[in-house]
């Protein structure tokens, strides 16, 4: 397990470097004339890498309301949040749609697996901005029509370090509406992958052996159909991280990429290439984790 987590740390470096060198050479295309100094392409990219991961330093931010602060600093006061709402967002959603398979797989044909069929089909079509309106329009606090639900803060975050019960609270709604089109999609990926699992002969063993049907699904058939689920959800991760900009402008959260939209429009290079480099690092974050959970799942992956 050590050489395959050191394996993928490797992986992880390679493809930030890859996003970093992608996203300067875009610019440097487009827009040369914010770029050049003098220097040739090569030695303004290795200059660039350089400074980004060796020095930790983006360039200094040029947008007027912001003033000329560094970058690096910029996206280190906002990066938590994403990571916070990301990384929520993904233990919700995968959790939530393999137990809902789970669920949808002990109850089909039953009006409980028809139920669980409509809200996947509703999780994976309704646009995630348009839940989020719709949410905090019925519940929050100010503007709630049905209901205000009393351990729920939307619109207020609050950072970890100074309140988790409060950061709990600010986030936690956030978390199911960008869960959902995981969740959904997951759900119907667990109902599929058990009804396979269930066929196998190491399930009809341990049922032969006297086990009751909750401790063989708790115990081996659900971890078994999970594996193809954390799979997808790896693979899920760009649009994750996409619904996750709508959420936060949504819900408030003060994430990095609510600078994105005032850095394009002042166009703030130095900004840019560091909320693109800081999306890249979310994304590899978040498979990272897929590929560690896979791997604790199922042993072949580590010795592959």
């Amino acid at each position: 397990m050590l050489v395959f987590v050191v394996r993928r740390l490797l992986s992880v470096v390679a493809v930030l470097v890859g996003a970093a060198t992608l996203v300067f050479t875009v610019f440097y295309v487009l827009r040369p004339e914010l770029i050049v100094d003098g220097t040739g392409y090569p030695h303004q990219l290795l200059h660039f890498l350089e400074r980004a991961f060796l020095h930790a330093d983006l360039g200094r931010s040029g947008d007027r309301r912001l003033g000329t602060q560094p970058v690096m600093g910029l996206l280190r006061d906002a990066f938590p949040a994403d990571l916070s709402l990301v990384i929520g967002g993904l233990v919700v959603g995968t959790a939530l749609g393999i137990a809902l398979g789970a669920s949808a797989q002990r109850h089909r044909g039953s009006l409980a697996g028809r139920g669980l069929d409509l809200f996947a089909a509703f999780g994976m079509s309704a646009p995630v901005y348009w839940v989020g309106l719709m949410t905090v329009h019925f519940f929050h606090p100010q503007v709630g029509r049905i209901a205000h639900l009393p351990i729920s803060k939307p619109n207020s975050y609050v950072p970890l370090t100074s309140d988790p019960l409060a950061w709990l609270q600010s986030l936690w709604l956030p978390w199911v509406v960008l869960g959902l089109p995981l969740a959904a999609i997951t759900m119907r990926m667990m109902r599929a992958s058990l009804a396979e699992t269930l066929e196998e002969d190491f399930v009809r063993t341990a049922r032969g052996k006297g086990l009751t049907t909750r401790r063989v699904m708790r115990r081996h058939a659900v971890p078994a159909a999970s594996v193809p689920v954390i799979s997808l959800v790896g693979v899920s991760m760009g649009t994750v991280i996409t619904n996750a900009i709508l959420i936060e402008y949504t819900f408030s959260v003060p994430g990095m990429f609510s600078l994105m939209t005032q850095a394009l429009a002042n166009v703030d290079l130095p900004l840019i290439e560091g909320v693109a480099i800081a999306g890249a690092l979310l994304v590899v974050v978040a498979n990272l984790l897929a590929d560690l959970v896979h791997a604790w799942l199922d042993p072949r992956v580590r010795t592959a």
